[in-house]
């Protein structure tokens, strides 16, 4: 029991005052903020043709928040960083010259014109007067064939002749041709729309969803998000979709502001413990890789109003302690491994940091609450979001591996 008290008295000194040069571990975090790969949705559609419709599904956000969010950033164009400006996972571009004469896509093109892109292509299912946006489309694609193109068609329900009809279900829009109980007309309209880009030679995939309000009537109210999600990680896959919304069976928990605003501070420290954790040398990096994670710990209880004292600390860490520092020594054993072992090591640093933050903010958000989970169920949620964090970590560690200079 001594001996167990001293270690996590051990661990505790490297939280409440971490072994590393501050100035170095805050450098480390700021470059991974500044190369997190955070892709662009451009957006290119009418007015009222449903695109912060699009922005509230997939963040989540309410259509106000989103409204006091957006920024002029070009003469032409309008930005929503997600979840802020600072801590950015994700920004919407959304292009406010289409209609005016001689639009030119070249400024909006250049504003972002190193990072991940996605062209959305947002038409109400019953509009077939697209010619500004089918025209500012061949443009953008002229200059960038490279970006993939989605085609989001919405507002299916304008097309139900019967007050009463509600959505297909289970989506039938997958199927080609669409199933015959699919409205004639509406079949017919989005087929319309589809042959105005085989007419332009330019490959999109489509998607119809139909967003709307609990009090429009209309059930489910994300028709058709889980397939858009699943187009964007096809045709953009930085697991996005798990990075913006939690597993189903902690939504409820963390889906919280003060969870919202932790998340971007997880996956920052997150990659920043996997870029200390490259060191080809085994137990170099260990100091660097606690420091950053004591600096998460206390961001998020910052956010939580929480005091991060070592009682605390020594309850989430003793829970978790073995499968931790199983992993601690594992990733450290995965070095002797030429090549192979720093970036495996360093998924491992990753991913156990992401767990660790999610926990966390379980930790406190049950506190607020008055109750904290036991043992087994810290554990679960752990490993859970340890698989979680691993694999959708991954990508965004080689993005981030890949910008580092080569060698000379």
């Amino acid at each position: 029991m001594a001996e167990r008290k001293k270690f996590w008295n051990r661990v505790w000194r490297y939280i409440a005052e971490p072994k590393a040069d501050e100035a170095r571990l805050e450098a480390l975090v700021q470059q991974i903020r500044q190369e997190l790969p955070a892709p662009v949705f451009w957006l290119l559609g009418k007015t009222q043709s449903g695109k912060t419709s699009i922005i509230r599904a997939l963040t989540d956000n309410s259509r106000a928040e989103i409204g006091n969010g957006l920024r002029s950033c070009t003469r032409t164009a309008q930005m929503y960083p997600f979840p802020s400006e600072e801590d950015c996972l994700l920004r919407f571009l959304d292009t406010r010259g289409l209609g005016e004469v001689n639009y030119d896509p070249s400024e909006d093109i250049a504003l972002f014109a190193d990072q991940s892109h996605l062209l959305i292509v947002v038409m109400k299912a019953l509009d077939h007067a697209q010619h500004e946006v089918m025209e500012a489309l061949r443009k953008i694609h002229g200059q960038r064939p490279d970006w993939p193109v989605l085609v989001v068609q919405t507002c299916l329900h304008e097309a139900y002749t019967d007050p009463e009809q509600q959505h297909i279900l289970p989506y039938p829009y997958q199927q080609s041709p669409f199933p015959p109980h699919v409205p004639a007309d509406l079949a017919r309209s989005l087929q319309m729309q589809r042959k105005l880009f085989e007419a332009a030679h330019i490959e999109a995939r489509f998607v119809p969803v139909d967003f709307t309000l609990p009090t429009d009537g209309y059930e489910p109210v994300n028709y058709g998000l889980d397939e858009l999600w699943t187009a964007i990680e096809e045709l953009l896959p930085l697991g996005l979709k798990g990075m913006l919304a939690r597993v189903e069976e902690f939504r409820k928990g963390l889906r919280d502001l003060r969870f919202r605003a932790a998340q971007p501070h997880i996956l920052s420290y997150s990659l920043a413990a996997g870029a200390a954790a490259g060191f080809p040398v085994p137990m170099v990096d260990v100091p660097l890789v606690l420091a950053v994670q004591a600096k998460m710990f206390h961001a998020i209880a910052s956010i939580y109003q929480q005091n991060l004292n070592q009682q605390r600390m020594s309850e989430i860490l003793s829970t978790l302690g073995i499968g931790y520092l199983g992993r601690l020594g594992g990733r450290e054993l995965l070095k002797v491994v030429p090549g192979l072992g720093s970036a495996i090591a360093a998924l491992y640093a990753a991913a156990s940091t992401y767990a660790l933050g999610v926990t966390l903010c379980v930790y406190f958000s049950r506190l607020g609450n008055g109750a904290v989970p036991d043992q087994s169920e810290f554990q679960r949620i752990y490993q859970k979001h340890f698989e979680e964090g691993r694999s959708r970590l991954r990508t965004y560690l080689e993005t981030v591996r890949n910008r580092e200079p080569s060698e000379s």
